[in-house]
């Protein structure tokens, strides 16, 4: 398990590990303003409003073509998180009506974090691809292959979180510190290591009219 993902399922406890990391995990975090209406002045002022939660995005592709049921297990874990979850005890009274329960949290660890954090659930894609039938069951269309893509939004008031702030916090003054002395390292003839992709500046003034 060195090294790799993991998923747990707060409610039912069960953990998902990834055999294979995803390549690649998007990061957003939207900062929210309010722009207050300057008619015919140069400028409007922004009205800073708060932040959104950090949400990431990321896929796995599952591949089994040796047992009988293909990906099927593997669905199934990702399939409950996007199903409405009473827990242990709000599934006697699910019975009786359709109560509106959110699906999971999970806990989630990647990159993205020093600790596992908690995270809420936004959206759950599954596309399925080469379908068999199992020559031991006679049971027609089992999926070998699963794309599964997975979005989620950070519980940013969780313990666990604040804790990760802390770790964070550390971090960045560390790295502040090694980027000052790679950089005098690099001013008496060393060499840093890291390379940066600068995009184009552009600069631009939009004109609204009507």
């Amino acid at each position: 398990m060195n090294g790799h993902a993991i998923i747990v399922n707060k409610t039912s406890g069960l953990s998902f590990v990834l055999e294979f990391n995803p390549t690649t995990v998007e990061t957003t975090k939207a900062i929210n303003y309010v722009i207050a209406p300057n008619i015919g002045g140069s400028h409007k002022k922004r009205y800073f409003t708060g932040f959104d939660s950090e949400e990431i995005e990321f896929s796995i592709q599952c591949i089994d073509k040796e047992n009988p049921v293909g990906v099927k297990n593997q669905i199934a874990f990702f399939d409950q998180l996007r199903k409405p979850d009473p827990g242990l005890f709000g599934i006697a009274s699910s019975f009786f009506g359709n109560e509106n329960y959110p699906p999971p949290q999970i806990l989630f660890q990647f990159g993205v974090s020093f600790l596992p954090v908690v995270w809420d659930v936004l959206d759950v894609g599954v596309t399925i691809d080469h379908f068999h039938d199992d020559p031991v069951r006679g049971v027609i269309g089992i999926p070998k292959m699963a794309v599964i893509s997975v979005k989620l939004a950070l519980v940013e008031d969780s313990v666990l979180n604040k804790a990760n702030q802390i770790a964070e916090k550390a971090a960045l003054f560390a790295g502040s510190i090694e980027s000052s002395v790679k950089n005098n390292i690099q001013s008496v003839g060393g060499g840093r290591r890291e390379s940066w992709t600068i995009s184009p500046i552009k600069i631009g003034k939009n004109v609204t009219v009507g």
